[in-house]
């Protein structure tokens, strides 16, 4: 079954909305698993939580924004078959990277300890 590219980006999106209300609203506890991987995230408590909020806020907009796109886009989005449907999948992946190298630079802010 081949799905259509506004339910995959509307996955995404959800996903990563799910995934960023506890890092914004500071529930989630230093660990190996969820979360910043920044060395200075690991620092310190009040720079883990600092670092995680700003990143959920981040990843909070990108889930956003892929779900507008979803909505909005879905009768302009490519089919899944057509050559430039693989082009139009690449953007959120870029997109994610930006949000990572943002939160990457805002941890830069923290002293080391």
């Amino acid at each position: 079954m081949i799905v259509p590219i506004p339910w995959v980006f509307t996955g995404i999106g959800i996903a990563s909305i799910a995934v960023s209300i506890p890092m914004i609203l500071h529930r989630v506890p230093m660990n190996r698993w969820y979360g910043a991987r920044t060395r200075k995230a690991f620092a310190w408590d009040e720079a883990w939580y600092e670092i995680n909020a700003f990143g959920g806020k981040a990843f909070f907009v990108f889930g956003l924004l892929l779900v507008a796109v979803a909505w909005f886009g879905r009768d302009v989005l490519p089919d899944p078959r057509e050559p430039l449907a693989a082009v139009v999948m690449a953007v959120p992946a870029v997109a994610l990277l930006a949000v990572l190298l943002a939160v990457r630079l805002f941890s830069g802010r923290f002293p080391d300890e």
